[in-house]
């Protein structure tokens, strides 16, 4: 009997990262919903694409301000109980937004779906013991630096270079070195100086990998390619080797 062997680029595999990126936010303010929490949505998620090439449909991202800081299997298990008694498709991760010169450890929440079920979701956090921060201070479209720790699933297409399964438009490559915040904002802006490959949104990311870290850049870009992917990787690698 033959047998297929499974090629590398097939294989999805999964790792414990963290990605950081910056973005314009805002606090929820429906009057119907009633909030005392302090809750952020992303006013442009993956603005580096979306400011440049408007789209009529974006992902709705809701960052949760917690009270305190929480060990990750307790905020784990708070979001599997969201999931099954609210909806299964919700992607929650962990982590910390540094605003108005203060910082805050949040939970970010992906495909909650309706506005309405914030207030149900609220009680589930409350009786899995996470406490939400009241709603004191007024954030209105204010730059936020976004660290989220999260697992990734990712499929390799090339040596160094991976395509996020979870989302389409949305690829990784590796880097030689780490790359600081502010330096990486500007070898980003140096990297969009070529108009082929201005139409994207990048942010910093790694992962661990037989216990070492593995520095990657994100990029996300509807209709992401390989080739576009390595486009862009050759580009960031002559500001960073």
């Amino acid at each position: 009997m033959e047998t297929t062997e499974k090629k590398s680029t097939d294989l999805v595999i999964e790792r414990f990262g963290w990605v950081t990126k910056e973005e314009p936010l805002s606090c929820i303010t429906d009057v119907n919903l009633n909030l005392n929490i302090c809750i952020l949505e992303a006013v442009s998620p993956f603005f580096g694409y979306y400011d440049d090439q408007p789209k009529t449909s974006k992902p709705l991202y809701l960052y949760w301000f917690l009270e305190r800081h929480y060990t990750f299997e307790h905020l784990t298990r708070a979001l599997e109980y969201i999931k099954q008694n609210c909806n299964d498709h919700i992607d929650g991760a962990a982590g910390q937004i540094y605003i108005m010169n203060e910082s805050y450890p949040v939970i970010r929440m992906l495909n909650l779906g309706k506005y309405n079920q914030i207030t149900s979701v609220q009680a589930m956090f409350e009786k899995m013991g996470v406490t939400l921060k009241k709603g004191t201070r007024k954030i209105y479209n204010q730059m936020g630096l976004i660290q989220l720790n999260k697992f990734l699933h990712l499929q390799q297409v090339d040596d160094g270079i991976y395509l996020d399964k979870d989302i389409s438009h949305r690829g990784f490559f590796t880097i030689p070195r780490y790359v600081d915040w502010e330096e990486f904002k500007k070898i980003t802006t140096e990297v969009k100086y070529d108009t082929s490959l201005i139409f994207f949104d990048a942010a910093r990311a790694a992962f661990m990998e037989h216990g070492k870290i593995v520095e990657l850049v994100r990029i996300y870009r509807e209709n992401l390619s390989l080739e576009k992917l390595k486009a862009i990787s050759d580009r960031y690698m002559k500001y960073i080797l």
